[in-house]
């Protein structure tokens, strides 16, 4: 199959009709079964690993690190990109992880047994950075990511838009080795059946790339193998973090089958959470 190979014809949409997804804020949360040691120190010692210039400015009990390096214009100010580690008030032992995060994990079947068994959490989001380029804020959040998982060792770690559980090893192993895949600890590629369909029809979708302001992708299919769809929207997922907000009204895109053209179309998605998606038509 020849990948990204995708016609631009004209739009048949106004530029001004065009619709499209506004960045989000970042959130993991690193889950663990016995309490966490947060030592900002050590966290700062490890970041600066990585980043010539990042300063601790902790206060109470939220661990703040800002990166002067990567400046956010305001209307009225300047200020240093932050990220942020936010620890639960005392006495809270519960987790609050939400069911989606386990029916479409695809690549842990040990996940769900080892959340189930976490009795703490901490979230770790990015903070005033959502104007970054989005490969700059990409790199940012994860670095930082990978960081504070290497500090604290946390058991699993929940992927907030990818709605999904992350193997805390693998996912320092695959950042550490600079995998290709490292895009799938904030994207998922999920299978929904449609009930009561003739066909025996299906809806795949990716959920993550609008949290940074790109679109998703959708697809309604039948007669097609679900893990050869889902290769091909892993592909132009990858393709749209790439090369940005490209695809628009009109366009086809390679299909399965060498030669043929499917059209897409910028939509609403079907399925929560609500975000723009490309919605592909198969042949």
């Amino acid at each position: 199959m020849k990948l990204f190979n995708f016609s631009k014809n004209k739009p048949e949409d106004n530029e001004e009709d065009r619709l499209e997804n506004y960045a989000e804020m970042l959130n993991c949360k690193l889950l663990f079964i016995g309490e966490p040691k947060i030592d900002g120190d050590k966290i700062l010692d490890e970041l600066k690993r990585h980043f010539d210039n990042v300063e601790n400015v902790s206060k109470d009990k939220s661990f703040m690190f800002q990166f002067p390096d990567f400046q956010i214009e305001l209307a009225d100010a300047t200020i240093p990109a932050q990220c942020l580690i936010a620890v639960p008030d005392d006495g809270k032992f519960e987790i609050e992880i939400p069911d989606t995060a386990f029916q479409q994990n695809w690549n842990w079947p040990e996940a769900e047994e080892i959340v189930r068994n976490c009795n703490y959490e901490i979230l770790v989001t990015d903070f005033m950075s959502r104007t970054l380029p989005y490969k700059e804020r990409f790199n940012l959040y994860m670095e930082f990511l990978a960081a504070v998982t290497k500090m604290t060792q946390p058991n699993a770690i929940y992927s907030f838009h990818a709605e999904k559980i992350i193997n805390p090893v693998e996912f320092i192993d695959a950042w550490e080795s600079g995998h290709n895949s490292i895009l799938d600890i904030l994207c998922n590629v999920r299978l929904y059946n449609i009930s009561d369909s003739e066909n025996n029809e299906m809806i795949m979708d990716s959920v993550g790339l609008h949290s940074f302001g790109l679109p998703d992708f959708q697809i309604q299919f039948s007669g097609f193998d679900a893990n050869d769809i889902a290769n091909w929207i892993w592909n132009y997922v990858y393709y749209v973090f790439e090369n940005g907000d490209i695809i628009e009204n009109g366009n086809t895109l390679e299909g399965i089958e060498s030669g043929s053209k499917w059209k897409c179309e910028r939509v609403l998605s079907t399925i929560s959470p609500e975000r723009v998606v490309i919605n592909v038509l198969p042949d």
